[in-house]
């Protein structure tokens, strides 16, 4: 009989503890290329459409709880992060490319993401050619993303246990619209 009223004691324990135990969150990303650039220069500024579309990043962004942003080393990534990063109050992780031939860019930052920013919301200032690459990294899987816009957003959302979700939306006007 004792032992028995340990055991269920033990069991209680067990059941209680997992009770308080927190569930692991999803992890989402938002990833969009940088906003309209004023040149083909390798460091060009943004326009004053893509200085527009970084004001419409942080109004998308700026309720989701920004735990973490990513930017390459180019001007126009860090001035599209910028406005969102003052608002969240959220220092602007700096990730260099190699964009001539960005290789393993997209898994490496994937991974980094992952790692550090577990159960966390993180926006990611890319490029048009990194953009894909680091959205198939994070889901696991090809998602065929071709010919990444301005206006593109894509929202990952990647879960403790099941396949990672991905939503494409789009942001602020369309270049024209």
């Amino acid at each position: 009989m004792k032992a028995a009223a340990k055991c269920l004691v033990v069991l209680l324990a067990l059941g209680l503890a997992a009770c308080g135990r927190a569930e692991p969150k999803q992890t989402t990303v938002l990833l969009v290329r940088h906003a309209e650039k004023a040149s083909d220069a390798d460091d060009s500024p943004l326009t004053e459409a893509g200085s527009q579309r970084a004001q419409a990043l942080v109004r998308v962004a700026e309720g989701a709880g920004v735990s973490a942003i990513y930017s390459s080393q180019f001007a126009r990534n860090r001035d599209t992060a910028r406005p969102l990063s003052e608002r969240a109050g959220v220092a602007v992780t700096e990730a260099p490319v190699n964009l001539s031939n960005p290789g393993d860019y997209g898994k490496t930052l994937a991974r980094d993401i992952l790692d550090r920013h577990a159960g966390g919301t993180v926006v990611v200032v890319g490029h048009a050619n990194t953009v894909g690459a680091t959205v198939e990294a994070l889901i696991g899987r090809p998602a065929q993303i071709e010919g990444v816009e301005y206006h593109d957003l894509f929202v990952v959302t990647v879960r403790p246990a099941g396949p990672a979700g991905l939503i494409k939306a789009q942001y602020g006007l369309r270049p024209g619209g």
